[in-house]
Formats: C-alpha cells, structure tokens, sequence
C-alpha cells in the first residue's frame, strides 16, 4: 500500500526508514556492487546479440535491474533466477506456486515473505553478508527496526529501482538508436556517457509526479498554497522549462546545465537509489556501444524514421516504454 511506503512518511519516520535503505547504498557497497554490474551487463549482452535483434525492455532492461538490486542487497546468485522467475521474468509465477489473486493485491507480496526469511535467518544466525548487515541495522537512536520494516526496505528498493532504471535504460537507447551520430561519438568517447545518461533522464523522467500535503500555509513561486493544500510536482515538465533549459525540447549532448534536472527530485524525498540508477546506465551503455557497431530501431514494430510509433506504460506516476524493440550489428561482424 502507498501508505506504508517511504516516499509518504514524514519526519522523523521517514528519515529512521530512510536511513535503513542508505546503509546499502554507501559508497562502499555500491563499489562492490559494481564489479557485479560489469559481468551482468556482458550476460545479459550474450543472450541477445547472437540473434541480432531483441525487445530491449524484456530481454534486457528489466532483468538486469532486477539482478542488479538483488546483488546490491546479498542475494545469493544462486538463487538470482527464482527471483527472475517471481517478477515474471522467468517461468509463469503459476508454476512456482504463487496465487495470482494474491499477486494482484500485492505484487510484491512473495518478496516479502522472501526477505522475511532472510531478515530472521541473519538475525538468528548472523553471517558476513549484506544482508546480516541489514538484517542487524538500528535506528539513529540505536532501536532495532521491525522484521517489517527491513523488509518493506528492501522491497521498496526492488520496486522503485527496478521500475526506474529499466525505463532509463529503454529511454537512453532509444535515442541512441535514433541518433546514430551519437552512437558514433559515443563509441569514440566513452567519458561522455554520464552526461549522455543525464540529458536522457531530462527529455524522458521515469517518475511523472511527486505529490505533497501542506501542513502549513506558505508561497511556492509567488503561489499562495493554504494549509491542508495538495501539491503535485510534474518533474518531466520541470525538465522541460524554457525558463530552465535553452531548447527543452532538443536532445543536446553536454547541455551545460544538464545536472539541473528534477529526474530523481530534490531534498529530503530525492530518491536514494539515482546514483545507483546511473551507474546501471553507464555500465550498460559501455558494454553495448563497445560490442556492436550500429543500433537500429525496428521500423516493422516502430514504423519508419518519418513516422516513428511508440505505445508508454498507462500510469499517471511513472513514464515508460512498453516495448521498445531494436535490431543489434555485433563489433565483430
């Protein structure tokens, strides 16, 4: 439910649930993680290239964000294709026993049992993995969290990091695809990568909206806003504001203000896995400008340059592709 998520708490609540998620993405962590990213990306890179084309967001986006998050929090990869298998990512969730009523009330309810075994076994028997380390995190004021709310820290990782990055990543080659002059300079200038990701991340934000409630009467940009007042945030529209952004509606590689950006929000509610999300996208971007020579959109699904078509999710709160499928020239052929 969306009340029991950490994006709607408040303080001091919303910080003692947020600091449980920061514990697993320091800087050190996410270091770790990364030698993880680099062999996933070439994985997921071998299942499709061999065939030469592929719906990226299937083949490749949602499976890899997926992993990405479950290594970061200590899944063991011998275990990573049941989670495959639990987002649907594998064999139908029916084999595996889950009850499909269920799932549609709650589509993470199988993970949350999941972590709970995890979250109990660590604290019964502590090992020297991540997830004793989050098994055995405390509050500021040195309280032990609810089994719960670890587990509702995880999942909400696995949720919003998993929605998020796979929609930057369709986004992103997407318009490489579509622009092959900036394959070109891509390929031949790597470090130009993050800055790529960042102007992607402005054209197309993956959340749509942040929504707040005035607890007092205050002025937002000369608006008076009462108290009791809903707020909501447009973060796409923001990136696109002329006032902001010189050309909004133009993709322009090392836009000098690019950084600017409300993809990930600001302050308190910024969301804590965007450094996670640009690292996935810098990764992956590396490994497929390296391991092919060209990225063509399908004209058959997406209809030719003059006439391109593209069908997004039908949700209010996140923007993204429903499919977005392209056909792959490998380096060596």
């Amino acid at each position: 439910m969306a009340s029991e998520s950490l994006i709607t708490f408040d303080p001091p609540k919303h910080a003692d649930h947020r600091g449980l998620v920061m514990r697993l993405l320091t800087p050190k962590r996410l270091q770790e993680n990364e030698a993880f990213v680099w062999r996933l990306a070439d994985r997921q890179l071998d299942e499709l290239l061999g065939r030469g084309r592929c719906e990226f967001i299937s083949a490749y986006s949602q499976p890899f964000a997926m992993l990405v998050v479950a290594d970061l929090l200590g899944v063991p990869e011998t275990e990573h294709q049941q989670f495959r298998d639990g987002f649907g990512l594998g064999r139908p969730p029916g084999e595996l026993g889950f009850d499909e009523t269920e799932r549609e009330l709650n589509p993470l309810g199988w993970l949350d049992e999941w972590f709970a075994k995890y979250i109990e076994d660590r604290r019964r028997e502590p090992r020297d993995d991540v997830l004793t380390q989050l098994a055995l995190a405390k509050y500021p004021d040195g309280s032990t969290p609810e089994v719960t709310a670890v587990v509702r820290s995880a999942t909400f990782l696995f949720a919003a990091g998993q929605e998020t990055t796979a929609r930057l990543l369709a986004t992103a080659v997407k318009y490489l695809a579509e622009y092959p002059d900036l394959q070109d300079e891509l390929r031949e200038h790597r470090d130009r990568i993050p800055d790529f990701i960042e102007e992607a991340l402005r054209m197309e934000s993956p959340v749509k909206a942040d929504f707040r409630l005035a607890r007092r009467a205050t002025t937002v940009g000369g608006v008076h806003i009462g108290a009791g007042t809903p707020v909501m945030l447009l973060n796409g529209a923001a990136n696109r504001d002329p006032r902001r952004f010189e050309c909004p509606e133009e993709f322009r590689l090392g836009r000098r203000n690019v950084k600017e950006q409300l993809a990930f929000g600001r302050g308190a509610h910024s969301c804590p896995g965007g450094p996670l999300a640009r690292t996935e996208g810098r990764i992956s971007l590396d490994r497929i400008l390296h391991r092919t020579r060209d990225i063509r959109l399908s004209e058959e699904h997406h209809g030719p340059a003059t006439a391109r078509r593209f069908a997004y999710e039908p949700t209010w709160i996140l923007r993204g592709l429903r499919e977005l499928h392209i056909e792959l020239t490998p380096a060596g052929d």
